[in-house]
């Protein structure tokens, strides 16, 4: 006699006298039962849900989510009811649809900001689909992070390297990701001279990605309490924007690079006048206040850059996650429990700028799973 008990995502058999098996997938017909985490009224106040997803087409993937970081983006949309929020998210693949080649059962992946594109455009085809027109992004739709599964298109799932962990690869899917592309997209020499400015979840990172890209990396806070921490994350120098006099700014060497990774109004006139010729500034963080600077000639005579810069597709996020395997470079993280009471928490804890550096949700089997898989 064989008996089939479906139960979310798993199947438990007993035939006859044998043993019980436990069979990590899903009869496809079924489809899955997915526990998520929404928004309500109340900011930054979350309830349990449930959702079901009909079963896999040829592309898409099923998910059971080990990790997510809380990423100060999910925050925006935390006064907006009834959105699953979540785009750092790391699992291990159960099922797949028939179309999806490069992946297996049991691997751990991640999925992150971009759900879709249009796969067709000249952007996509150029490696650039985070631009494309017909995007799918964050926080479209029920299937992001905050939840225990989520079905997804393969074509934007990304195998996490060995010897990373579920939860330190989380913040890598969007942190990591916007650091490494704003890198990536300036073309930066390793000889270049690289400014990161604020050292909080972005900028902790981005002085690891840019130290083990070989260049001479300086961080800049406007105190000095991190001014330790941000050694040990690569910095050569560190600078308190304090210090910026007019004289300090004259006789300081200047950088090919400044990355801003911070979420106040700067003296854009100021940072600017730090750049060599050809020098690029490039804006990470969301600034409260409009984006102004007067020295229009210098900017002009210098060809200095002011450039936006948004995190990566395909292309940057799958050398990203092997660049941070090949120079070990990882998010300083804090655990939460993966449920409504530790997404508030890290949500609080965000919100009054305690986190050093990223707040990971991790499910209470992650470090079981690691131990056995890895």
């Amino acid at each position: 006699m064989i008996m089939l008990y479906i139960n979310r995502a798993h199947i438990f058999c007993s035939i006859g006298k044998l043993s019980n098996t436990f069979i990590n997938t899903m009869v496809f017909s079924q489809g899955y039962d997915i526990t998520a985490f929404a928004t309500t009224e109340k900011p930054n106040k979350f309830k349990q849900v449930h959702h079901h997803v009909d079963s896999l087409d040829e592309h898409q993937v099923y998910i059971k989510i080990k990790a997510c970081g809380v990423c100060h983006t999910d925050m925006l949309f935390a006064g907006e009811p009834d959105r699953i929020l979540g785009h750092e998210a790391v699992g291990e693949v159960v099922e797949m649809g028939s179309g999806v080649k490069h992946l297996k059962q049991g691997e751990l992946v991640g999925f992150a900001y971009m759900k879709k594109s249009c796969m067709n455009c000249l952007l996509c085809h150029s490696g650039d689909d985070i631009m494309c027109r017909k995007r799918s992004m964050f926080p479209e739709g029920v299937m992001n992070g905050y939840a225990d599964g989520a079905v997804c298109d393969g074509r934007f799932v990304y195998k996490i390297p060995k010897g990373i962990e579920a939860k330190h690869a989380g913040p890598l899917m969007c942190a990591g990701s916007t650091v490494f592309s704003a890198l990536y997209g300036a073309n930066v020499s390793p000889t270049a001279r690289v400014a990161i400015v604020g050292i909080g979840g972005l900028g902790h990172l981005g002085l690891q990605f840019a130290r083990a890209w070989g260049c001479h990396v300086v961080a800049i806070s406007h105190t000095r309490d991190k001014e330790e921490e941000s050694l040990k994350f690569g910095a050569h120098e560190f600078w308190c924007s304090k210090d910026f006099t007019p004289e300090f700014v004259e006789e300081a060497e200047k950088f090919d690079l400044i990355l801003s990774t911070v979420s106040a109004d700067l003296d854009y006139d100021l940072y600017l006048d730090l750049l060599n010729p050809n020098g690029n500034f490039r804006l990470v963080g969301i600034p409260p206040g409009e984006i102004k600077f007067n020295k229009i000639l210098p900017f002009l005579l210098d060809q200095k850059n002011f450039t936006g810069a948004i995190l990566g597709g395909r292309k940057i996020n799958t050398l990203m996650l092997q660049f941070a395997a090949r120079h070990n470079i990882r998010a300083q993280i804090e655990e939460f429990p993966f449920n409504t009471q530790g997404i508030e928490d890290a949500f609080e804890h965000l919100h009054h700028g305690k986190a050093r550096y990223r707040c990971v949700l991790v499910a209470p089997e992650e470090d079981r799973y690691y131990q056995e898989q890895r």
